[in-house]
């Protein structure tokens, strides 16, 4: 006997403000096609981070196509700490749950046709920079391919790879070194990302 798939958290009644809010933005759920340029005008704006996730989750969730998921490789790079047993004190799982703004998530899940936001500076000179919105065309193994749908290189077609980020401004005793594509789904952002 097979064990029933586990619940979907976007099934319940909590999802229905979700939706109205998503389908009042983009248009039908059921018609949501994947992202163009007809789109790079609309964005759903909130004031905190844990909506702007939730409302990306729900969206990519709804969203037709085939998800990937990428998780990053965390590790710390400077411990105030002088322990031969660091790396039991920092576990690869605790550093997995630390979210902070402008660092991308430990786990991103992404589809071909999704609106994704740059959140380092990349290659200025190419449109590659902070706050750089494109939409994914093709989902690698090390790299994803996008097209540029802001700023002055609109339609260019560009490569992103994993880089190495650090998160030193924190209350912790060490720096978050995350090894992920530096990038965030932006079918939402926050008003401050939104201004540039």
């Amino acid at each position: 006997m097979e064990n029933p798939p586990p619940p979907n958290p976007f099934d319940s009644g909590e999802a229905i403000p979700l939706r109205q809010v998503v389908e009042g933005t983009y248009g039908q759920l059921d018609n949501l096609k994947p992202f163009h340029s007809y789109n790079t005008d609309k964005a759903i704006l909130t004031p905190r981070n844990e909506t702007v996730d939730e409302i990306n989750a729900y969206t990519i969730s709804q969203t037709p196509g085939v998800s990937r998921e990428y998780l990053s490789s965390d590790s710390f790079e400077i411990s105030d700490t002088h322990s031969q047993h660091n790396e039991t004190l920092y576990a690869v799982e605790y550093l997995n749950t630390l979210e902070y703004p402008g660092l991308p998530s430990h786990k991103l899940t992404l589809k071909v046709g999704a609106p994704i936001m740059l959140l380092r500076n990349i290659n200025q000179k190419g449109g590659l920079c902070n706050g750089t919105r494109l939409i994914i065309t093709y989902l690698g193994h090390r790299v994803l391919e996008a097209e540029i749908i802001t700023g002055s290189h609109v339609g260019k077609r560009v490569l992103i790879p994993r880089i190495v980020l650090l998160q030193p401004d924190t209350n912790l005793p060490f720096t978050l070194r995350r090894r992920q594509f530096p990038i965030r789904l932006c079918y939402a952002m926050t008003i401050n990302k939104s201004q540039g």
